[in-house]
């Protein structure tokens, strides 16, 4: 916001420098302009009354005189006057286009000619008004010029007194109307203002290419500066002139920082552990290559920050460090889970220690970061494999124990129901009977399954056949519910050494958890690759993402989210698929979930081969 403010003030600053004189000197000329035109129409107009002056002889008696009308009446002698002079009106009128011009006798108070006659006789004998200008000409016998509304209408009327023996018999005239002028006056406008607005343009082209290079060398200083706040190695490019000194002696601040770095520091940068320094105000310091790369923020994001802003989405990591920095409590081998922006959830060991200068003052807290996510997942597969094992053990015993005595309960429910009659109600209860012992035999067939998965046939079989048999089972059932099954297989099919049932029930599991996982319908997509000696099979649904920490869970025997069902499904799955040397993994993707089968595998043409 404040940068914003100074550009703006920058820019504004230009502006007024460069473009409001243009502005100011334009409309000082076009006035000036405006001033000039109408004074030339004044003068020009006056010149031509003085024409009018010198071309009428004596006077309008002597005129009726030779006339011979001098005894006639006004309207007669009127008449006779513009006969007389209308040929004369109308050559002037000619040679100036636009202007209308005519004489007012005094002794008979009326125009007695106006020309061009040919429109503007009809005011021939027309008096002018009582508050007319032209009779305070032959009042002062004085010039004037008046802009207004006229007998001709808006116009520029000069007017000339005509005089005679030291009397003025009435007055002369050249008027035009001012629409005529205002025409002129727009054209006038027109080319100043395209003069005003190209100066203006090109003003403000040059001003803004030198705002624009002035915030480039701002920005490129600021840069620098952010670089080498980063790196000390950085150094400004050279330049000549002012900027080029500026750049300089950044450079040598750089250099001499970089001089002034302890060895410290420089083993911190080399350690794999991830240090980070916080000062005694809780701002962060310091922060090496590692510990950007175990929390996955650089160190431009952090530093400067208070460590409750950039630890805010791990409120008991911030209780770690408050622990240290308000209490003076060091932390030894804690245990930091978060999410990385781009690797998922993380495991992260902790260490705090006081950080104290040497004269025993309390400078902030020194943190180390140790990556554990790795030995984190092995220790969760190590407990998860070894409750798997006695899991199995214990599924195997209960599934030979109940056998036998569900088969006999079978037995002896059926032969009750054979010696009931038809119609009698307890029939209901042996079918029952039955049906649940069927129930159970099927669970206790699927704990045998979990406990030996290896016990088929392993023979050579195309992954997509298998695929496409599991997807005929469920997908009528898919397409009540809304969901559409795609299948992207590529060019080349993969296949595997394995049990076509047991892999048939492995993808089963998987498509039914997918189904199961979109009650709203969507797309469930099956994709097929190698990747390196591995033949993968991506199925991906629509539905919730899992929890991070349940992503490993799913795979355990008996654990379900399902209102129905033993929890079985994906635990069989994954023993399986262990029982042939793969795996199945599972993870939120954009959109949904995803679950990838993995076994040893080849391609077919290679098996062609």
């Amino acid at each position: 916001m404040k940068a914003n403010f100074y550009r703006i003030r920058l820019i504004a600053s230009v502006v007024a420098v460069t473009i409001l004189p243009i502005l100011i000197t334009g409309l000082v000329l076009l006035h000036a302009a405006e001033q000039a035109l109408l004074e030339e129409k004044k003068q020009k107009l006056i010149a031509i009354t003085q024409q009018l002056d010198f071309a009428l002889p004596k006077d309008y008696d002597d005129l009726a005189r030779r006339l011979g009308v001098q005894e006639a009446s006004r309207a007669q002698k009127i008449a006779y006057l513009n006969q007389a002079l209308q040929p004369l009106t109308d050559r002037i009128a000619a040679e100036h286009p636009g202007v209308g011009v005519g004489y007012y006798a005094a002794d008979l108070d009326a125009i007695v000619t106006y020309g061009p006659s040919q429109e503007l006789k009809f005011h021939v004998g027309e008096s002018i008004s009582p508050d007319h200008l032209g009779r305070l000409v032959m009042e002062s016998g004085k010039p004037e010029v008046a802009i207004g509304q006229q007998v001709r209408g808006n116009i520029m009327n000069a007017m000339y007194p005509l005089k005679r023996d030291g009397k003025t018999i009435g007055y002369t005239w050249a008027n035009e109307l001012m629409s005529n002028i205002d025409v002129q006056l727009a054209g006038m406008r027109r080319i100043i203002y395209l003069i005003s607005g190209i100066g203006c343009l090109i003003a403000a082209g040059a001003s803004g290419l030198m705002v624009h290079r002035l915030e480039a060398l701002l920005e490129e200083i600021k840069a620098g500066l952010r670089a080498i706040s980063l790196d000390l190695s950085f150094r400004m490019r050279r330049l000549a002139g002012e900027p080029g000194e500026i750049f300089q002696a950044i450079n040598k601040m750089a250099g001499d920082l970089q001089a002034s770095r302890t060895h410290t520091e420089t083993i911190m940068q080399s350690m794999d552990s991830g240090v980070l320094a916080l000062d005694d105000q809780g701002r962060v310091t310091s922060w090496n290559e590692a510990a950007a790369k175990i929390t996955g923020w650089p160190a431009e994001q952090v530093m400067g920050r208070m460590y409750t802003d950039v630890f805010a989405q791990s409120p008991s990591f911030v209780d770690l460090l408050t622990e240290t920095l308000r209490h003076g409590q060091t932390i030894r081998d804690a245990e930091w889970e978060y999410v990385h922006p781009e690797t998922g959830r993380r495991y992260v060991k902790v260490a705090t220690s006081i950080w104290m200068s040497p004269t025993e003052q309390v400078l902030g807290v020194i943190v180390v970061l140790d990556e554990r996510t790795q030995w984190k997942r092995m220790e969760l597969r190590l407990a998860q494999a070894e409750r798997l094992a006695v899991i199995g053990e214990w599924a195997a015993s209960i599934a030979h124990e109940v056998r036998n005595p569900l088969t006999s309960i079978k037995a002896f429910a059926q032969i009750i129901e054979e010696d009931l009659p038809q119609e009698h109600a307890s029939r209901e209860y042996t079918e029952i009977i039955v049906e649940e012992v069927e129930r159970l035999n099927r669970f206790a067939d699927e704990l045998l399954l979990f406990t030996r998965p290896n016990e088929e046939a392993h023979v050579p079989i195309h992954v997509w056949d298998v695929i496409n048999q599991t997807v005929m089972l469920v997908e009528r059932s898919a397409a009540a519910k809304g969901i559409s099954v795609e299948r992207c297989y590529g060019d080349h099919a993969p296949y595997v050494l394995a049990s076509p049932d047991l892999l048939k029930q492995v993808f089963l599991n998987i498509l039914m958890n997918a189904i199961q996982a979109m009650p709203n319908g969507g797309i469930v997509q099956i994709q097929t690759e190698m990747d390196g000696d591995q033949a993968c099979v991506h199925v991906t649904n629509e539905g919730e993402p899992i929890a991070e920490e349940h992503l490993l869970s799913v795979f355990e025997p008996f654990y379900t989210t399902k209102p129905s069902g033993a929890g079985l499904g994906l635990a069989i799955s994954q023993r399986i698929v262990h029982a042939y040397g793969g795996h199945i993994t599972a993870q939120n993707v954009p959109g949904g979930v995803r679950f990838t089968v993995a076994l040893p595998g080849r391609w077919e043409e290679e098996d062609d081969e």
